[in-house]
């Protein structure tokens, strides 16, 4: 556990691995805090280093600055951590943090990862132009798979392409 939340990820690395060579036949579970804000990275390495279980909460709620994010560690595991078994339907992640949101009174903020409400808004044309061109900037985070959809805000650097696929919307 890290439940002052002070490791960083290579420290956090070098202490799993250490647990899993000197104990290879037990498995063990990584808890993090998020105090210093590597929550996510911690958890990264400790899966990357064999651990076989990550401590999560919805929305990353917790004590002090909270725990990792659930929706946020299935993310970077299922795209980062080719071994990890993750038996999660990301596409029920942003109604499950929604509910949690509403019972709790604690607002998701809106540039959270996976779950906050600008994470899949585009302003800037080149993304939208690129979206347009066959998917020119595509990675494994579209918003489909979390039961989300692509925005097209108008502003300042949107450009023709956004202002078409606001028309077409």
């Amino acid at each position: 556990p890290d439940t002052l939340g002070i490791l960083e990820p290579l420290q956090t690395y070098n202490f799993c691995k250490l647990m899993r060579e000197k104990y290879p036949d037990l498995k063990f579970d990584f808890h993090a805090h998020n105090d210093y804000d590597m929550a996510v990275a911690n958890s990264y390495m400790a899966a990357r280093a064999g651990i076989s279980g990550i401590h999560t909460t919805v929305n990353g709620l917790g004590e002090r600055a909270g725990n990792t994010p659930l929706a946020s560690i299935v993310g970077v595991l299922k795209d980062h951590c080719l071994e990890a078994d993750i038996q999660i339907n990301e596409s029920n992640l942003n109604k499950i943090s929604k509910i949690v949101e509403a019972f709790s009174g604690i607002r998701i903020p809106v540039n959270k990862p996976i779950i906050g409400e600008n994470v899949f808004t585009q302003t800037c044309g080149v993304h939208a132009d690129g979206d347009n061109k066959g998917n020119l900037y595509f990675n494994n985070l579209i918003p489909e798979r979390f039961g989300r959809l692509r925005k097209y805000a108008l502003g300042k650097t949107s450009g023709k392409a956004s202002i078409i696929k606001n028309l077409e919307e």
